[in-house]
């Protein structure tokens, strides 16, 4: 049986981004503590509306099954749960994340809903109800639906528009999105108080509002520094800096944790530190990362001196949402509504000058290729990941138009280990260098200003 290629961790290059570990662990552990308390808790989607907070203001303690499967795959403990999946039927196609978790909970279901032993980080405890999104992604419809066959728990779906570049423009579109949203978010309520047996707290969800934003605030003002060159971070510390932003945003040991990944990342940049020494490209990553080997990027770094300046628009916050929105609101359902269509829309201005729809997982990037002075794009698309892979060929194709920024193409997973090839994508980026050198000289041609 051929070797299995030694694990190489990720070199986080700031302090912060390898302490950030510590809130996924916590998060876990917090559920299985409600448990052994009697407390009620939820599995969710990473669902963007929100909802998740507004749960936890009513005294749920919710963990997500996709930052659970990234956490499988990041210690490659994740292929025993996707066989079990694949056992039951699922294809190997279907999302790593919902195979992860749909191992997982048959694993969880056969052991009499006690937590296997050896499950990674401690383990999910059985839920008490199930979160779901039908935002960006096909399988998110079905996913949480097909988890009846080891839980029986109620399914809530919170539906999101998803409008046009040109349509978010119509007139009376977007606040009659934002009404269809805010009737959403009271129908959730409802069912909260009656599975719960107990009524919102809103100064609670107020409160929780409250420390989210300014979290969210100093999220974005840390995505601002790194346009900074030379680079003051890399992709492989976001991605652990998204683990409190993204699911614990709400508690005030992330604000605090924030407040510190702020002043660590603006010293070096006020004193000219560069996460890569020598750094002599930058590129930009989309969409969803090998979390089994994120070494890879380290690799990458050390051989040709490229700095991941930015990446996976789906994970960061959106810029803070403009002050005229916020003003006289006094509903907290509508000011969610209102921050969650803003994630998805902040793009329709650049998706309307480019010519590009969606306006998810493309328009941003757009903007970013130039604000971060973007030398390539790698592409990472996934065979169980749909949403996130077809637009990467309509987003590599307008790059290289507009902007002479050229890609390259390395196919994977998100979580199945097994189906990325670690020495193509090194040789993929090998050859790819070159390609970066003739379109920088392209673009100082056509007078682009990087």
């Amino acid at each position: 049986m051929e070797e299995k290629k030694k694990k190489r961790s990720s070199a986080k290059t700031l302090q912060t981004a390898r302490e950030a570990g510590y809130f996924g662990k916590k998060m876990l552990a917090r559920t299985r503590s409600a448990v052994e308390a009697g407390q009620p808790v939820g599995w969710a989607m990473v669902e963007w509306w929100l909802g998740a907070t507004i749960a936890k203001a009513m005294g749920v303690e919710m963990v997500f099954p996709e930052n659970y499967g990234a956490f499988c795959a990041a210690s490659r403990t994740a292929e025993a749960n996707l066989d079990y999946s694949e056992s039951d039927g699922f294809p190997s196609t279907l999302c790593g994340y919902a195979r992860n978790c749909l191992g997982y909970t048959r694993r969880l279901k056969e052991n009499g809903f006690v937590i296997p032993a050896d499950a990674t980080g401690g383990g999910m405890p059985k839920p008490d109800f199930l979160l779901a999104c039908g935002a960006a992604c096909d399988a998110r419809y079905k996913w949480f639906q097909a988890l009846g066959r080891y839980l029986d728990v109620p399914v809530w779906l919170l539906e999101f528009p998803q409008t046009g570049s040109r349509e978010y423009f119509l007139p009376g579109n977007k606040e009659e999105n934002i009404r269809f949203m805010v009737g959403e978010l009271r129908s959730f309520v409802s069912f909260l108080e009656s599975l719960l047996g107990r009524k919102m707290d809103w100064d609670a969800l107020a409160e929780r509002l409250d420390i989210l934003f300014k979290t969210h605030a100093l999220a974005h003002a840390v995505d601002r520094l790194r346009l900074a060159v030379p680079s003051p971070a890399m992709s492989t510390d976001f991605w652990a800096l998204m683990i409190p932003h993204l699911y614990l945003p709400d508690d005030p040991e992330t604000l605090a944790f924030y407040g510190r990944v702020y002043d660590e990342v603006k010293y070096k940049v006020d004193h000219n530190i560069g996460a890569v020494p020598n750094e002599r490209y930058r590129m930009m990553f989309a969409e969803l990362p090998p979390w089994h080997t994120l070494g890879f990027f380290d690799e990458v770094a050390e051989r040709h001196g490229v700095a991941f300046a930015f990446e996976s628009w789906n994970y960061h916050v959106p810029p803070p949402l403009p002050a005229g929105e916020k003003e006289g609101i006094g509903d907290p359902l509508e000011l969610i509504a209102r921050y969650s269509y803003h994630k998805f829309h902040h793009g329709a201005d650049a998706g309307v000058k480019y010519g590009v729809d969606p306006i998810i997982f493309t328009a941003p990037y757009l903007e970013y290729v130039q604000d971060y002075r973007i030398d390539g794009l790698m592409c990472h698309p996934l065979v169980s990941c749909r949403p996130a892979t077809y637009t990467l060929m309509h987003l590599r194709n307008v790059l290289l138009e507009k902007f002479k920024v050229p890609s390259v193409v390395v196919e994977g997973d998100i979580v199945d280990m097994r189906v990325f090839n670690e020495e193509e994508a090194h040789a993929k980026m090998d050859a790819f260098i070159e390609t970066m050198d003739y379109h920088r000289e392209l673009r100082r041609k056509e007078g682009l200003n990087w």
